[in-house]
């Protein structure tokens, strides 16, 4: 039986590898944020990575863009988009085939890719937190192209996740990463807005476990509120669910206008 050995969630915004010291009086606390992210990563030494992202039209487009979708790949190659360096990285196949069996059974028709590219929302965090090295398994959510899995569902997912992951042969250790958000607007007048207030609301119910008060948020308001780019938190509450829902540590939080991101990294808690 396998374990789930982490749980975590960060930003994934370009500019964290292009411009890494674009803000002086931000840049410091959340590499801080970041170099204990890949401590801890190092510490559990997880033998699958499931990173938890969306896409930005570079894998999938809109003649085929699933609600939900598992990479199951030996490796994955990267698109290199916004000047982003990347190498291959070492996928699992069996891994992520058994998912995509075990959520079928739970209700879950997710779609499975035998060859699925990866982009920025997935090449950021792995080069930042060093897991270049590690087997990657990736999950698509829908986090762009409505209609969306509602918050709920992601939820549910993420519960359905955690079962499927216990289920997967050879005790095997797991760690979840997601990617995605903060508040951003993007390709609209308000690209370049960050509105901290909601990022800091956001990052304080994930770090206390309060999933119920995250899913009664609706689309609309999170887009009026923090940005279309906000609605990516659907990959951060798949994986608190998954992790338990405890709680968490906020380990950075900054408004990097010169990334047009607000910018957060946060270990979960993994409930036993």
């Amino acid at each position: 039986m396998a374990r789930l050995v982490y749980a975590g969630a960060t930003s994934h915004v370009s500019g964290i590898l292009r411009s890494p010291d674009a803000h002086p009086d931000f840049s410091p606390r959340l590499h801080q944020g970041w170099e204990r992210m890949t401590a801890d990563l190092e510490s559990a030494n997880p033998d699958v990575v499931l990173i938890i992202g969306t896409d930005h039209y570079e894998t999938f487009g809109l003649e085929n863009y699933p609600t939900f979708c598992i990479g199951a790949a030996t490796k994955h190659d990267a698109w290199n988009e916004h000047g982003i360096p990347g190498n291959t990285v070492l996928g699992d196949e069996s891994v992520g085939l058994s998912l995509v069996g075990s959520l079928l059974e739970r209700g879950f028709d997710v779609s499975r890719s035998l060859e699925m590219p990866l982009d920025h929302g997935y090449m950021v965090p792995i080069q930042r937190v060093g897991l270049d090295q590690r087997r990657i398994v990736p999950l698509f959510v829908n986090c762009n192209t409505p209609p969306l899995p509602s918050l709920e569902r992601c939820r549910d997912l993420g519960r359905a996740l955690r079962e499927a992951l216990t289920e997967l042969p050879d005790d095997l250790t797991v760690a979840v990463l997601a990617t995605g958000g903060l508040s951003h607007w993007v390709g609209l007048p308000q690209t370049g807005e960050i509105n901290e207030d909601w990022d800091r609301r956001v990052l304080e119910l994930i770090s206390r476990g309060d999933l119920d008060a995250l899913t009664a948020m609706t689309d609309d308001d999170i887009a009026e509120q923090a940005g279309n780019g906000a609605l990516e938190i659907r990959t951060w509450i798949v994986a608190a669910a998954c992790a338990g829902a405890t709680g968490g540590e906020v380990l950075a939080q900054a408004p990097m206008h010169a990334w047009v991101t607000g910018i957060g990294i946060i270990n979960l808690e993994v409930a036993a």
